[in-house]
C-alpha cells in the first residue's frame, strides 16, 4: 500500500518548529510585525538620503572650487589689462617714457600726472593694491602708490605662471611693510625706446585673497592649493599633507582621495590649477549629522512600535500577571488575598495548586529561618572563641604575679583589669546584665587611659531600675570603642545613657560623642556593613552589634545612627526587655 504524503502544513511545521510557549510565540510575532516594516522602510530611506546628501556635498565643493577658479582668472585678467595700460599701450606708459627722458622741471610735472593716473587706476580696480615701476638692474622704484619694502626682490617670489610678456607670482606676502597679508602679483616689462630694464609691478588687494581663499567657506573645512602648470604646489593651506614646492597628482574635478583628504581640481586656461581639499571628517560632517537625526527618528519609531507591542502584550497577559502577583506574595510571606479568577480552566487549576503549595512553602520558610538563626549563633560563638581563653588568662595571670613580685603595682592593676574584662567578654562571669556591661566599659576605658596616657571623659547616666536587667554580652563596648577611635578628635566627651522607654518593656541605650560626626553615606555604609575603605576596624564593632541584636531579638530590636558633621554622633539601640529565664534560654540556644 502506498504511503500517504503528509500535508504541506505539517511538513513545514515539522521542519520549522515554532517555540512551544505562548510567550515566545508572541515575542516573535510582535517583533516581526513591529520591526520588520520599519527595517525595510528605514533601509530604503537611509540609502536614498545618503546618496542625496553625498551628491549635495560634492556639488557644493565643486561649486565653491569653480567660484575660486573664476575669481582668480578674473583677477589675473584684470592685472594683465592694467599692466598693458601701464606698460606700453596706455597713456601712463607713454608718460613714464617721457618722464625718464625729461629734465628735472619736466619730471616734476610728469610725476604728479603719473601719480594721479595711477590713483585713478587703483580706484577703478578695487581688487588691486600696490603698484609701482622698478629697474631690474638697479632695483630703483618709481611712482609707488604705497611705500614698498626696501628688500624687494623678484627672486623671493613663488612663480605661478609665465605667459607671453607677463609673469604671475603668488600667493606671497605683500611688499607693503604695513600690510604683510597674502597677495598675488604680476610683473610686465615696459617697452621703452631708451631703456629696456624697466618693469611694472602690480599686487592684488590684501583683503581679496583673504576673502577668496582663507575665510570663504572656512566653517566647512575647505583648504586650497594652487598648482602651477608643471604640477608644483605654489600655494598651500594644508602644509602638513601638501607642502609647498611638492608635486600634486593630476586629478579630475571629481572627488579623489589624496593623503587622507578628498581633493577636487579645476584647471585654468593658462595651465595652472586650483585644488580644494577637505578632510574626510569635514566632508562627511553633514552626512554624519543626518545619520544622527535618522538614528534618533528610528529609535523613536522603535519606541512607539515597542509601546504598541507592550499594549498588546498586556491585553493577553493580564491573567498571567495576576498569577505572578500571587506567587510573589508567597515568596514574601504575605497573607493570602482573594484572587480574581480569570475564568480560564488552565489558570484556575494553577491557582488551586498554588493555594496547596502556599502552606507547604510557609513551613519550609520557617525551617530555613530557624536554621539561619542557629547558623548566626554558631558564627558569633566562633568569633568569640577565636582565641584560646585559657592560654590568654594563664599568661595574664603569670604577668600579673611577676609584676606583683617585682613591686610593679601599676602593671599589676592594669593586667588585673584586662583579665577581668576578658573574663566578662568571654562569658566567664555569669549572666550579662546592664550593671556588668557598664563595669566592663569602665574597665575598657581604664585600659585605654593607661595605654594612651590621657584622660577619657565618659559620662554614664543609667536608671537604677535597669541595672539588673539582662542584656546581650559585649554590646556596649563596641559602641564606646567606635566613638573613641572614630568619633573624637582630641578632647571630647562620650555619654552613655540607659533607661526604660516610657511605653514599657523596652530598653533604650544611647552612646553619644561630640566628635567630628559623619555624613549620611557613611552612616548608611556602617548600617549595611560597608565600612569606609582605608579605615581599618571602622564599622566592624557596629556590624557585630547589629548581628548580635538580630540573633537575640530578630526584628524586635532597633539600631540607628544620628550624626551632624562636625558636631556629634549618637548611636541608639532599642531592645525588648527580657526576663532572666528568657535570657537563659538564649544562652542555651548558643546566643549568650
Amino acid at each position: 500500500m502506498e504511503k500517504r504524503k503528509r500535508p504541506l502544513y505539517h511538513r513545514f511545521k515539522h521542519r520549522f518548529k515554532l517555540p512551544y510557549s505562548l510567550k515566545n510565540r508572541l515575542l516573535i510575532i510582535l517583533s516581526l510585525t513591529s520591526l520588520l516594516p520599519l527595517a525595510i522602510l528605514g533601509s530604503i530611506t537611509y540609502y536614498s538620503m545618503l546618496s542625496l546628501l553625498e551628491n549635495k556635498t560634492q556639488a557644493s565643493v565643486i561649486s565653491h572650487l569653480h567660484e575660486v577658479r573664476m575669481s582668480l582668472d578674473n583677477t589675473f585678467s584684470q592685472m594683465n589689462h592694467v599692466s598693458q595700460q601701464l606698460a606700453f599701450e596706455g597713456k601712463v606708459g607713454q608718460d613714464v617714457e617721457r618722464y625718464l627722458q625729461a629734465n628735472a622741471y619736466g619730471k616734476k610735472a610728469l610725476q604728479d600726472e603719473i601719480k594721479r593716473e595711477l590713483g585713478v587706476i587703483g580706484f577703478t580696480n578695487p581688487n588691486l593694491g600696490m603698484i609701482f615701476y622698478f629697474s631690474a638692474e638697479t632695483n630703483e622704484r618709481f611712482f609707488e602708490n604705497y611705500m614698498a619694502d626696501p628688500s624687494f626682490s623678484l627672486n623671493k617670489l613663488p612663480l605661478l605662471l609665465q605667459a607671453n610678456r607677463i609673469t604671475y607670482y603668488g600667493p606671497h606676502k605683500s611688499f607693503n611693510p604695513l600690510d604683510g597679508h597674502l597677495v598675488f602679483s604680476a610683473v610686465r616689462k615696459v617697452d621703452l625706446k631708451e631703456r629696456d630694464d624697466i618693469y611694472v609691478y602690480i599686487e592684488t588687494n590684501y583683503k581679496w585673497v583673504e576673502a577668496l581663499i582663507r575665510n570663504q567657506e572656512k566653517s566647512q573645512g575647505y583648504e586650497h592649493l594652487i598648482v602651477d602648470a608643471k604640477g608644483r604646489i605654489a600655494f598651500t593651506e594644508a602644509e602638513d599633507a601638501f607642502p609647498e614646492g611638492g608635486l600634486f597628482p593630476d586629478i579630475r574635478q571629481e572627488k579623489t582621495p589624496v593623503n587622507g583628504y578628498y581633493a577636487f581640481s579645476e584647471p585654468s586656461n593658462q595651465g595652472w590649477r586650483v585644488v580644494t581639499v577637505i578632510s574626510k571628517s569635514s566632508y562627511e560632517h553633514e552626512v554624519n549629522k543626518w545619520i544622527g537625526k535618522f538614528t534618533g527618528t528610528v529609535v523613536a519609531a522603535i519606541f512607539i512600535s515597542v509601546l504598541f507591542s507592550l499594549v498588546t502584550w498586556r491585553m493577553i497577559y493580564d491573567p498571567l500577571r495576576g498569577l505572578v502577583r500571587e506567587i510573589r506574595d508567597v515568596k514574601h510571606q504575605r497573607p493570602a488575598k482573594p484572587a480574581s479568577r480569570p475564568g480560564n480552566l488552565e489558570f484556575d487549576m494553577i491557582h488551586e495548586q498554588l493555594n496547596h503549595m502556599r502552606a507547604r512553602i510557609s513551613g519550609l520558610i520557617e525551617d530555613i529561618e530557624r536554621s539561619e538563626r542557629e547558623k548566626s549563633a554558631l558564627e558569633l560563638e566562633k568569633l568569640m572563641n577565636r582565641i584560646n581563653p585559657h592560654f590568654i588568662h594563664n599568661t595574664l595571670d603569670t604577668i600579673r604575679w611577676i609584676a606583683r613580685g617585682e613591686g610593679h603595682a601599676e602593671i599589676d592593676r592594669l593586667v588585673s583589669t584586662l583579665n577581668k574584662l576578658l573574663y566578662y567578654n568571654l562569658g566567664k562571669n555569669g549572666e550579662p546584665t546592664v550593671r556588668a556591661e557598664l563595669e566592663a566599659i569602665r574597665s575598657y576605658i581604664s585600659l585605654q587611659e593607661v595605654r594612651y596616657n590621657v584622660r577619657i571623659d565618659v559620662h554614664i547616666d543609667v536608671e537604677a531600675e535597669v541595672l539588673d536587667l539582662p542584656i546581650p554580652r559585649f554590646i556596649l563596648q563596641p559602641l564606646v570603642e567606635n566613638a573613641l577611635y572614630h568619633g573624637l578628635d582630641g578632647d571630647g566627651v562620650i555619654e552613655v545613657e540607659i533607661r526604660e522607654a516610657e511605653t514599657g518593656r523596652l530598653l533604650e541605650i544611647a552612646v553619644k560623642d561630640n566628635g567630628r560626626g559623619m555624613d549620611e553615606e557613611t552612616i548608611r555604609s556602617f548600617i549595611e556593613g560597608r565600612p569606609e575603605a582605608g579605615k581599618v576596624g571602622m564599622g566592624i564593632g557596629l556590624q557585630y552589634v547589629v548581628r548580635m541584636l538580630k540573633s537575640h531579638y530578630g526584628g524586635g530590636a532597633l539600631f540607628s545612627i544620628e550624626s551632624t558633621p562636625g558636631v556629634s554622633t549618637t548611636v541608639m539601640l532599642t531592645i525588648p526587655i527580657k526576663d532572666k529565664g528568657d535570657a537563659a534560654d538564649d544562652k542555651r540556644a548558643g546566643c549568650g
